[in-house]
């Protein structure tokens, strides 16, 4: 080892001499990686694609109240998207997907936090200039894989539709509720309505029209006199609650379209496929990872060991 010096034309020269070690380390990583690699269970990766829309172009004001042209961006703004970016890491889809497609059953595994991770492992949500979204979902079976990668999208789609379609049905049962109660009043006021005909004896006047004008030549006493005033101030206000049982039908009526649920927020680019190509293992990575390091840590061990025998050729000289 004395001859050995530490230049490029030495750390060459020393590696050639012991080649056969590296090519036995390198040949030997290649074929544990290979047979690593046939052992894995294979994974399936489907891919969806979808556009954002922007959700004011669902609003109630802006279908039923634009009368005027007014610019608006088709596409949804990047609060929005984040939205979805925060669904998509919930555990609720986690869980969904699980208990849809029964995962805890396929993968042979109790339903906790374990399967929980490799569920989320198996699952990428990527976002694309804050408007365009892609979703991967890897599975051993390719058909489920598909099918999940869908549901998955189904998922966030409804629960980030579910804020609107929930916020007009509670708006909707408010109105309904105060419809309700305007009729119970209405219903009351024509018992009193016809109470107060009855008793002034006068079943002509403010019917059907609402109008203020009392004929002259109609005689009457103070009583009747009176109780015109009381008939025509309670018809007023039926009147009125009348006018906004129609205002409040109306409203419910937009409302009731914003919420029967067939409006989508997504625009699908592609559908979830069914793979025929295994994603994982990476087979051919791996293998060629663990080839180039196995040669570079055979050659570093050959160096090394040639640096202690030199040095220690050094010393037992001294």
């Amino acid at each position: 080892m004395s001859d050995f010096s530490f230049d490029l034309i030495g750390i060459f020269r020393q590696i050639f001499r012991k080649k056969l070690f590296i090519i036995i380390v390198t040949l030997a990583a290649l074929i544990i990686s290979f047979i690593f690699c046939s052992m894995q269970e294979k994974g399936y990766t489907s891919k969806t694609v979808f556009i954002v829309k922007n959700p004011l172009l669902i609003d109630r004001n802006y279908v039923f109240r634009n009368t005027t042209y007014e610019h608006r961006d088709f596409f949804a703004i990047p609060d929005d998207v984040d939205h979805i970016k925060t669904i998509a890491k919930s555990d609720g889809v986690i869980w969904h997907l699980i208990e849809r497609f029964d995962l805890a059953k396929a993968y042979n595994m109790k339903a906790d936090d374990k399967l929980v991770n490799r569920v989320r492992n198996n699952f990428k949500v990527i976002m694309e200039d804050t408007k365009n979204i892609e979703l991967f979902c890897t599975d051993p079976d390719p058909k489920r894989a598909a099918a999940m990668t869908t549901a998955a999208r189904e998922y966030l789609e409804a629960t980030f539709m579910n804020y609107f379609i929930t916020t007009n049905k509670d708006i909707t049962k408010a109105l309904q509720d105060k419809t309700a109660a305007l009729r119970d009043s209405i219903a009351l006021m024509d018992d009193s309505i016809r109470h107060i005909r009855a008793a002034a004896g006068n079943y002509t006047q403010l019917l059907p029209s609402r109008g203020a004008t009392i004929s002259a030549a109609a005689a009457g006493t103070a009583q009747s006199a009176e109780a015109m005033e009381r008939l025509q101030e309670v018809t007023a206000q039926k009147d009125r609650m009348v006018n906004d049982i129609a205002a409040f039908r109306s409203l419910i009526n937009e409302y009731e379209v914003m919420a029967n649920g067939n409006i989508h927020i997504f625009y699908v680019v592609g559908e979830a496929f069914v793979p025929s190509i295994a994603s994982h293992p990476k087979t051919l990575i791996i293998v060629a990872a663990s080839t180039l390091a196995a040669l570079f840590f055979a050659c570093m061990l050959v160096l090394f060991a040639a640096f202690y025998n030199k040095v220690m050729h050094s010393r037992s000289q001294n």
